[in-house]
């Protein structure tokens, strides 16, 4: 019989190697491609978990953020004027933006609000428009101009597992599925090239958790003047969005407990069991009919059980065709 790693080919082995060797660096010299440039806090054990898994390996991630994200300028007619805008746009996302704008507030853990944020005389104590960068503006954009928009975002776990083959990617996709990460999928086919092609990489992803709203505008009025972005919503409104989005940090945060503990499950060495051309299912694993009636015998005799609870029947006389104690685990 197979071992599950002795259908891992040596260059999946190879990728996974460099990546937990960047993974081990010490956090002084450890970088990424993220605005934050390491691996969030919240997200740590579920990589750590997930790493020592054979055939699995994670690429990118991130735990869930709140963000305040400005736009950059828009594109611009004569050629002169894109290049003058594409070089102006490269300068201002060195800053810490995302494509052509800037981040003004991003943080990977809920945000707490204290319990009273309102004085005796009415005034906001921990006012929220200066801790996103915002001025309190009147609510009416400027007519007639493109405007660089400030959006509110609540964006829930997104995470890539690198898998040796496509087998290995299976029980990473259901398991996604089923912990509520529904819009998981496969990135591109070009896994389907060969063993010496890219390794499968499946997205752990929920866009239903999302949440977005334009909150504001840069007012840049070209005299020269140092652009000020104004709020376009009320701090109410901004207090409604951040309750709304601890909220759904808290449906992301039990996401990803289940998919943790689905995962190890699912796809530990002990667990797995491999057959004939190197597909296997796991050990527990049961056909979908068989299971169907399994559970609809158990059903019946759960209920002739409870039946016999409501109606004794006479003394010495026993319930038919009853066999045995009674499973009633949830399924």
């Amino acid at each position: 019989m197979s071992t599950p790693t002795s259908n891992i080919p040596a260059v999946f082995e190879a990728r996974k190697n460099k990546i937990l060797e960047e993974l081990s660096l010490p956090d002084a010299e450890y970088t990424d491609a993220s605005p934050k440039g390491s691996v969030d806090e919240g997200i740590r054990d579920l990589i750590r978990d997930i790493n020592v898994l054979p055939g699995l390996v994670t690429t990118s991630s991130c735990a869930g953020r709140i963000s305040v994200f400005l736009e950059g300028k828009k594109s611009t007619s004569s050629v002169q004027d894109v290049q003058a805008s594409v070089q102006a746009q490269r300068q201002f996302a060195q800053s810490g933006g995302k494509g052509t704008g800037r981040w003004l507030y991003v943080s990977h853990d809920p945000f707490v609000l204290p319990e009273s944020n309102v004085s005796s005389s009415g005034t906001r104590l921990f006012p929220l428009h200066g801790r996103f960068g915002l001025v309190p503006g009147d609510g009416k954009p400027p007519a007639g101009k493109a405007l660089q928009l400030v959006r509110f975002h609540f964006e829930p776990l997104i995470l890539h597992i690198m898998t040796a083959t496509l087998h290995q990617a299976q029980p990473v996709l259901a398991v996604a599925a089923a912990s509520g990460f529904r819009e998981s999928g496969l990135q591109g086919l070009r896994c389907l090239e060969g063993e010496e092609g890219p390794s499968p990489v499946v997205a752990v992803r929920s866009s239903g958790l999302s949440l977005e709203s334009v909150i504001g505008y840069c007012d840049d009025d070209d005299s020269g003047a140092e652009p000020v972005v104004r709020s376009l919503v009320t701090e109410e409104y901004l207090e409604m969005l951040i309750k709304m989005a601890n909220e759904r940090f808290a449906v992301n945060a039990d996401r990803r407990e289940r998919f943790r503990m689905g995962l190890l499950q699912s796809c530990s060495p002990g667990h797995i069991r491999l057959s004939g051309k190197g597909k296997g299912k796991p050990a527990d694993w049961e056909d979908p009919m068989v299971r169907k009636e399994r559970m609809r015998a158990e059903g019946l005799m759960r209920k002739k059980l409870l039946d016999s609870q409501k109606a004794p029947e006479p003394a010495g006389r026993e319930l038919e065709n009853f066999e045995g104690p009674m499973d009633y685990g949830l399924y």
